[in-house]
Formats: structure tokens, sequence, C-alpha cells
């Protein structure tokens, strides 16, 4: 990754914008692109822009939350090196494309934030760094085969949620953030975890100014009622809450503001170590 900041804008429209990265990190280059989507959203109604050539830009809602607070629908996916494997398939081939969609409301805003597969890559490091292991389901090993070796899994593939549905929008956000971008598809990517080379990868994202087509306050009055009405159903057999989409994490992120977040001893040594050679530590 470069350490300097390398992001260009290629080519832009009124409601579009073609960025190439540069090598940049992913974070700054996602942001940059969300916030130029909102400035043109705000003139024409809505704008999509492509990223090519970044690296890995954390949480997919982060970027989507931008937009929300701004009174627009926020949209952003991306893909990464091929993990799961499309329905049907025992072989990876797609990324772990997360995508979120974020809307604001009167409250809290309604936050999807998804990967297309059952369990996150990340789960899989976790458990294989506890040494515990993980429920049938989640992967295959490398000959297919389900396993509850989170290693082995890690050699093989995640499975997609729902089968095809899962497997159909991964596919999706690679065309997205893949090939209408020109970064590449999955397999043509690199590594996150391997550092010696750029990992090419691609995003697709965009806002959509709410007022171009409603009145806001209209629109952020009809989602609370809307959420109001859903968490007001009859409750499911063993379910306290229900819970709209993003509400948890917004939770949870409230409560480790004010209690610090808990790490597993290996996860921390490993946090220490990193930090070392600069000085750093927790």
């Amino acid at each position: 990754v470069s350490k300097h900041n390398n992001i260009k804008i290629e080519r832009e429209g009124p409601s579009s914008v073609v960025i190439d990265a540069g090598n940049t990190l992913g974070a700054p280059s996602a942001r940059f692109a969300m916030e130029t989507c909102i400035k043109k959203a705000a003139e024409t109604g809505c704008c999509f822009a492509t990223v090519k050539r970044s690296n890995h830009f954390g949480t997919a809602a982060f970027y989507t939350k931008l937009a929300a607070k701004q009174g627009m629908i926020g949209f952003a996916c991306t893909n990464l090196t091929g993990k799961i494997a499309p329905f049907g398939s025992a072989d990876p081939f797609l990324g772990t494309n997360p995508i979120s969609v974020a809307v604001p409301s009167n409250g809290k805003p309604v936050v999807l934030d998804m990967t297309p597969s059952v369990a996150a890559l990340g789960k899989l490091i976790l458990a294989q760094k506890l040494g515990q292991s993980i429920p049938l389901g989640w992967a295959l090993d490398r000959d297919g085969k389900p396993t509850t070796d989170p290693a082995e899994g890690r050699k093989g593939s995640l499975i997609p949620i729902g089968g095809p549905k899962g497997s159909g929008i991964a596919i999706m956000v690679e065309i997205l953030s893949g090939i209408l971008s020109g970064a590449g598809c999955a397999p043509q990517l690199h590594d996150l975890y391997e550092f010696d080379a750029p990992q090419g990868v691609g995003h697709f994202m965009g806002a959509i100014d709410i007022s171009h087509f409603l009145a806001l306050d209209v629109f952020k009055t009809a989602v609370s009622d809307m959420i109001v009405q859903i968490k007001g159903l009859r409750k499911a057999e063993g379910v306290s809450e229900i819970l709209m989409p993003g509400e948890r994490g917004l939770t949870c992120a409230e409560a480790n503001a004010q209690n610090g977040i808990q790490l597993p001893d290996s996860v921390y040594q490993e946090l220490l170590d990193l930090g070392r050679p600069y000085g750093l530590s927790l």
C-alpha cells in the first residue's frame, strides 16, 4: 500500500465519477468516493462512483452512514479475493463481497451491512487463533466437503448464505465493484493477508438525495413509523426484541464507547506485537 495519497478522478459526469485509488489505503479512497457522491447527489439527485486499484476499506456501513447523516440513502459494496464457492461449486471464486445500504430516520438510521457468506472470514480467523471449531454449514475444505476446522475452511471456501441467493448477491457485487470499475474479478485480486503485492480491489458506492424525490422530513417520519410498526409486531417464540438492520451493531458500538472492547488474550498479544516496532501499546 502506498503511503502517499494517489487518489485521482479519471472521469466524471453530473451523476457519476470514476476513481483510480492508485494503491492508496482503502478507507480514504472509499471516503473520498462517498463524499464526492454526496456532493454531486445534492445537485442532481443521485451519484454513483467506481473505485479501482484500491485496498480493503474496512466496514462498508461506515461509508453509507456518511450519506445517511446528510439526509441521503447511502449504498456501498466492494469485492475481495475469492473465498466463496458459487452455489453448486466446490471451488472458491467470489469474494466475501460486503454490501451496505443506510437509510435515515428521525432516530437511528436503518443500516444493512452484510456479507453474502454464512459467516464472515474473520470469524474463521478468530476461531483458528482461539483453537475453536466452527459450526457445520460455514465452510468447505479444499475437497469441497463441509468442515468444522477453521484452518481447513480458510484453505477451502466459505458457503454463501441462502444458497443461490447469497451466491447471486456476491456475483452482482463482483460485477459492480470488479468489472464495472475495471478492478477485475476476485481471482485476479491479491489477498489481504499477503503483503507482497497490492490488493487491487474495486468499490462501488453512491448516494441518493431523498429531497429530490420526497420531502426529507416526510420520508424520515415514514421510515420511523415503519420501524415502530415492525418492532410492535407479535414476537416469535424465544424472541425478546425485534431488531432493525444495524440496530444491534449501533447498540454494541455505544456500549463499547462507554465500556471499552474486550479482546481475547491471543488477539491482544498480536496487537501488542504489531505495535511494538512503532512504539505503540494498548
